[in-house]
């Protein structure tokens, strides 16, 4: 999963990672964290030293690790290297919370994808190796590890390098009460959206234990505070019943993973917030996606909107919400007044065509499909290729481009100002806000006004939610087996996360991944031909971005057929058969920068038809204008 660097918005991240992607020498923005209550709790103080102890233990298992290593020439030494492994990622997870918090640059470089990392600020030459413990995991858990073992006892030491940066970090850290707290609540977030899914324990299949290890780093971290009350009483008994759960598992793909989420996870994220308020304990009060307020992802106002938006943005009014769904069918922002967003974007298609791909201005075909809206804005980035990071910008691209719209905002800007009746409503939408201009209708309204349309299309109550949040009668048992093939067999929820399917990395939400699947040109199971678009490349120039596009949204997929940035697949049963073949690798695509494990699925066809009835169940359209 290469990360797009380039997509995150300063006003998205934490006060406690104001961390840049690009600053790959120090997390040295951290250490600038500003409470939002006292910066002397002898309880956060302990909390801190917790943590410290915890980085100081995963020093130590690590040391062991390259030890074992060193002398690794037989299949027991093997062994005893992958035991030493799992005690490493076990004592990494126990500290996690702390250092996603605190130091999550560094974090990165420890846990992330054995991917390139391209940093497009810094050119097309800028491709970075992976590094950390999925590099190592890929190596021990690998076709032969004994051969690699050189350049595993290199990656430990990188390891070690990084540590080290991290210790230091971390002594300098303020830690306070208010961001304990919020730690505990992103771990929860990240076992639910990342760890139950197998994303950063993607071969050697530790996901259980791992999840079972960040919940014990969880209650170290809340020790401090351990009060004799019917709150604490709880959040203990919801802690333990959820560790027993994961204890108990055999493997992430029998696991039963609804069940965890509804019964354990969500409780306990409940149980969570219930302490933390009755101690007295606040939250930060800086903008974020996943809001401060809200106990889980899965909660029905878990997300704001507006954190996915430039950081001048405001909240619409009404006025303006009314006027974007206006403009979006008026035919006056193309250039020639035969073309509106809604000839594409159909509303009782669920805001799609329908078509491969449709006409561009003159007849000849588009390059891409026509995605969805709905849902849009919940995820940062747009276009297949993520040219853009807000919605606003895509206005800009889709009006003023040559095979699309053709048009100008400028030019639309003053048609309209024209309109009596339009620029009335222009005016009450944006009453009390200055124009840049003369005329009350600019063309940074007109982007205004249809961004906030596209927001208001948010909809995040589908069966699936309402099931997860509880109503377990909502979800049938078929899309239920679904779910936990989505999660667990079907590897689906790697790359599309929980629970807003989209490619926007939870659960802080300030980057957007592309991946490389080897789409074909059409939807052949063999002997197949790669689709010629390369997707970001051709924005990057990177090479491991060519073929690469954005992860979208799963909601509403029943209804957006054809299927990937080519509509190349018809239904949901050929796209599945598609993965369930290993990508393109599996039907004679051969791209050495395919992101998608080439290995077969191996999903019976069961488990497809329960995939099938899990992913209509994704669907939400209420008051979008859908027949």
């Amino acid at each position: 999963m290469t990360r797009i660097s380039t997509l995150i918005p300063v006003g998205l991240l934490a006060g406690a990672v104001l961390l840049s992607a690009c600053n790959r020498a120090a997390d040295s923005t951290s250490t600038a964290v500003v409470s939002t209550t006292s910066t002397g709790d002898p309880r956060a103080m302990q909390v801190a030293v917790i943590w410290r102890a915890d980085i100081d233990s995963l020093a130590t298992r690590i040391e062991r690790l390259d030890s074992v290593l060193v002398s690794m020439s037989s299949l027991k030494s093997l062994g005893q290297a992958r035991a030493a492994f799992v005690e490493a990622r076990r004592t990494f997870k126990h500290a996690e919370a702390g250092l996603e918090y605190y130091a999550a640059t560094s974090s990165r470089e420890m846990n992330g994808p054995a991917l390139p990392e391209v940093e497009e600020n810094e050119g097309p030459e800028a491709v970075f190796p992976p590094t950390g413990f999925q590099v190592i995991e890929e190596g021990l858990y690998g076709a032969d590890p004994l051969a690699e073992r050189d350049a595993l006892v290199q990656e430990v030491r990188t390891l070690r390098q990084i540590l080290f940066r991290v210790q230091t970090l971390m002594q300098t850290q303020i830690v306070t009460d208010d961001r304990v707290w919020d730690a505990a609540k992103l771990e929860l977030a990240r076992i639910a959206s990342l760890g139950l899914a197998g994303f950063d324990s993607p071969i050697a299949g530790h996901a259980l234990g791992e999840a079972d290890a960040a919940l014990e780093g969880v209650a170290r971290s809340l020790a401090p505070y351990r009060t004799d009350t019917p709150a604490w009483a709880t959040l203990d008994s919801t802690i333990g019943a959820a560790r027993a759960m994961l204890q108990a598992g055999a493997d992430r793909e029998s696991f039963d993973h609804f069940a965890f989420i509804v019964d354990r996870l969500n409780p306990l994220a409940r149980a969570l917030r219930e302490t933390r308020v009755a101690l007295g304990i606040g939250t930060p009060t800086e903008r974020r996606a996943f809001r401060m307020e809200a106990a889980s992802l899965f909660d029905s106002a878990a997300f704001d909107v507006m954190a996915f938006a430039p950081l001048d943005a405001v909240p619409a009014t009404a006025e303006a919400v009314a006027l974007g769904r206006t403009l979006f069918h008026d035919l006056r922002l193309s250039g020639d007044g035969q073309r509106a967003c809604s000839s594409c974007h159909i509303p009782e298609n669920a805001f799609t065509d329908g078509l491969r791909v449709n006409t561009a201005r003159g007849g000849s075909p588009l390059a891409r499909n026509t995605p969805t809206v709905i849902n849009s804005g919940v995820q940062l980035g747009v276009f297949s290729d993520l040219r853009t990071t807000y919605l606003e910008d895509q206005v800009t691209d889709v009006v003023e481009n040559v095979d699309e719209m053709h048009g100008s905002l400028e030019t639309s800007a003053r048609v309209l100002s024209a309109d009596r009746a339009v620029a009335a409503r222009f005016a009450a939408a944006f009453a009390g806000q200055r124009a840049a201009a003369d005329s009350v209708v600019t063309a940074a309204r007109i982007r205004t006004a249809l961004a906030a349309y596209q927001r208001s299309l948010t909809r995040l109550n589908t069966p699936v939610d309402r099931a997860l949040r509880g109503d377990t009668s909502a979800l049938s048992a078929e899309a239920r087996l679904g779910f936990n093939v989505f999660v667990g067999k079907g590897k689906c929820a790697t790359c599309h996360f929980l629970p807003l399917t989209n490619g926007t990395v939870p659960p802080m939400y300030q980057k957007s991944e592309v991946e490389v699947l080897g789409t074909p040109v059409r939807a052949d199971t063999a002997r197949g031909t790669v689709d010629p678009d390369v997707g970001r490349h051709r924005l990057s120039r990177a090479e491991p971005h060519r073929y690469a596009f954005r992860t979208p949204s799963l909601r509403n997929v029943a209804l957006t057929a054809p299927y990937m940035h080519n509509g190349a697949y018809p239904t949901l049963e050929s796209v599945i058969d598609f993965y369930n073949r290993g990508g393109g690798a599996g039907i004679g695509i051969g791209l050495d920068n395919q992101t998608l494990p080439p290995d077969p699925l191996n999903l019976t066809a069961g488990e497809q038809r329960n995939l099938v009835t899990f992913l209509r169940a994704l669907t939400d359209t209420t008051g979008t204008g859908r027949r």
